[in-house]
């Protein structure tokens, strides 16, 4: 057992099925598309030499000026194969666009139109080029060709109420004004495009935004907005752009928006810090144990939500949008490569850690975004005429599978706990030292072969440690025979590659079942419990 492992424990999993927290919602394993490196150029849309911003490094050098064949994209010339990905085999619901940092200086009236009479602009977040031949039409025909709901996040750096109400006029306008008319005209269709969701704003707490803002400021600002908007379509879903769920930022702008949002965005990313080969233990325990962090930031904000509501008098739930989280390092994946890093299996076990809080906390978390969608730190990474799946494909494939049409229940864990370096660090001094054993469990009906069963997705956190472990189901009868998904490898660091695709992948199986299991060291195990 590694040393930095607490004392031993005997491990348990209780489950009480009967205790449910909430349905858990499809949104939660939503994604996200950036114009930045090659996710929209590249990753969308074959990427040519008028279209691509970037010079990016390995992994695929020749996608930058190779040519896609039109065999392999729609008539509407998007990938196939990335459609394909995320909309058959990852079942994403809904899609947050165009950013990110990216949206801070973004004029949507640049991306309509003929595209040939587009401008190439400088691209003011990532230091880069922007082309515009990606813009609203294109993103809405995606989406519906994806067969997945557009979020639209709205510009509060550079953009005025004024843009946005045209913007939205434009998506969502059916009657006889300026800019449904135009949508009309570049569309040739009647339909509105009825965007539902719009976010207010990205991280306008950040220095790094343009016209980053205090938060009372923001406050001001997005509610005016908000009220306007609402003039123009009263029926879209408003997000309230917080930070991380526990600063002061969020209470401020929770305080003046609760009346008027229905859902409060924050962000997170865990991973981070340079890999330091010679420490391999402290980089290992920074990676997978970081999730725990946005545990208790959603249980933070929840508090803020309600205190809020109370404040205000305000009865209608607010839930929160979790619309960029993932597993980063940003000295790995930078701006000057587009973003691009390579998952090993350490990080596919922070990635199935991460899902497992959002279906634990299934009660306020409404919507999740992984950032991002395609070749930016993202699961699929693309070549001119490919692509493989990363090592963190394998959890968002999983519980997509199985845990969305589910309702998450109680359940207890008894695990030895961890005691090293976390990132960031106050996880242990403030929440407390995380579980080797981190499990998230689902009941699911199927109400046309009228069966029940348990779906419990169980990381094992433990560098070295193996763990026999017994499953408890309480007021249950467990019967027939048990599916099994393991995600392992002997080493922490493997991970695919375009020579090595499968080199992190699952292995599946069916198998009686006694009550109890035994985790193997570093691996995320999914089982599917039928119930009697």
């Amino acid at each position: 057992m590694s040393d930095q492992t607490t004392e031993q424990v005997s491990p348990a999993i209780d489950i009480f099925p009967s205790f449910s927290i909430a349905p858990v919602s499809p949104y939660i394993f939503s994604g996200f598309l950036e114009h930045l490196g090659r996710c929209i150029y590249g990753g969308i849309l074959p990427s040519t030499r008028t279209t691509f911003p970037y010079t990016p490094r390995k992994p695929c050098p020749e996608a930058q000026f190779t040519e896609t064949p039109a065999a392999l994209l729609t008539p509407e010339g998007f990938r196939v194969d990335v459609l394909e990905v995320l909309r058959d085999e990852l079942r994403v619901p809904l899609i947050r666009w165009p950013g990110g940092n990216f949206v801070s200086s973004y004029n949507w009236k640049d991306g309509i139109g003929p595209r040939e009479e587009r401008k190439r602009q400088p691209e003011l977040a990532w230091n880069g080029e922007e082309s515009n031949q990606f813009g609203t039409d294109e993103f809405i025909a995606w989406c519906r060709t994806a067969k997945i709901e557009p979020y639209i996040v709205l510009n509060m750096g550079t953009g005025t109420l004024e843009d946005a109400l045209h913007w939205i006029e434009y998506c969502n306008g059916t009657g006889d004004t300026y800019y449904a008319n135009l949508r009309r005209k570049n569309t040739g269709r009647d339909e509105a495009y009825g965007v539902k969701y719009w976010g207010l704003g990205n991280e306008v707490w950040g220095e790094w935004q343009v016209g980053q803002q205090t938060a009372s400021a923001y406050a001001t600002k997005a509610r005016q907005w908000a009220h306007a908007i609402r003039l123009v379509d009263p029926d879209v879903i408003l997000v309230g752009c917080g930070e991380t769920g526990i600063n002061a930022w969020d209470g401020v702008v929770l305080d003046e928006l609760a009346d008027k949002v229905d859902l409060h965005s924050i962000h997170l990313y865990t991973g981070f810090g340079p890999r330091d080969r010679s420490q391999t233990e402290r980089e290992y325990g920074r990676s997978v144990y970081g999730p725990d962090a946005a545990e208790y930031s959603i249980e933070v904000c929840k508090g803020l939500i309600n205190k809020a509501r109370f404040v205000k008098g305000v009865s209608k739930p607010i839930k929160i949008a979790f619309d960029e989280y993932g597993v980063w390092d940003e000295t790995v994946g930078t701006p000057e490569n587009g973003l691009e890093q390579f998952y090993n299996l350490a990080d596919a076990l922070a990635m199935a850690s991460w899902l497992n809080v959002f279906i634990r906390q299934a009660d306020v978390v409404d919507i999740a975004c992984i950032a991002q969608s395609v070749n930016v730190i993202s699961p699929l990474v693309t070549s001119a005429t490919g692509l493989f799946r990363q090592t963190i494909y394998w959890p968002l494939f999983l519980f997509s599978k199985y845990m969305r049409d589910g309702i998450s229940v109680k359940l207890t864990v008894t695990s030895p706990q961890f005691s090293g370096e976390t990132l960031p660090r106050w996880i242990s001094s403030i929440k407390g030292f995380p579980s080797d054993l981190d499990v998230s469990a689902v009941l699911y009906a199927d109400p046309s072969a009228k069966t029940r069963s348990l779906r419990v997705a169980v990381v094992n956190r433990s560098e070295t440690s193996s763990y026999d472990v017994p499953l408890r189901v309480a007021f249950e009868r467990v019967g027939g025979q048990v599916e099994v998904h393991e995600l392992w490898h002997a080493d922490v660091k493997a991970r695919n590659g375009w020579e090595n695709e499968n080199e992190v992948s699952l292995e599946s199986r069916t198998v009686s079942w006694d009550g109890r299991w035994t985790f193997r060291n570093h691996s995320f195990t999914l089982l599917v419990i039928p119930l009697e």
